[in-house]
């Protein structure tokens, strides 16, 4: 299941995106970023909870980060280092207009939920 939706933080030099919590299962989107801030950071957290208070470390899985740019849209393509390993976890980084970023997990074992978080700057 795709799903969008975002929350924007107020540091003007930073763009900061959060999606909702969603099940481990689901496929999320984060859209209209703000493509002025082409560095960007993506990485994941994980919850026992649908609220999203309750912090895990899943055992085992992967998310794949794909992101869709001014130049490649309507298009998802994958981003340079895409893949985290659930039990190693990493953030994703890049460097161009990004409109989108879509999070698909796999095989994710000891969580239940999940969020996506990405950071946009200008340097």
């Amino acid at each position: 299941m795709a799903v969008s939706g975002s929350r924007r933080g107020a540091n003007k030099s930073l763009a900061f995106f959060e999606s909702e919590t969603f099940a481990v299962g689901d496929i999320i989107t984060l859209g209209e970023l703000d493509i002025t801030k082409p560095h960007c950071f993506a990485g994941v957290q994980f919850f026992s909870d649908a609220e999203g208070t309750l912090s895990v470390s899943p055992s085992a899985g992967t998310v794949l980060i794909e992101i869709q740019t001014v130049n490649t849209a309507p298009v998802f393509e994958p981003a340079l280092n895409n893949l985290i390993t659930v039990n190693a976890p990493t953030t994703v980084s890049w460097a161009c207009n990004t409109q989108s970023v879509r999070a698909t997990p796999a095989g994710i074992t000891g969580a239940a939920f999940y969020k996506l978080i990405v950071t946009c700057n200008e340097t």
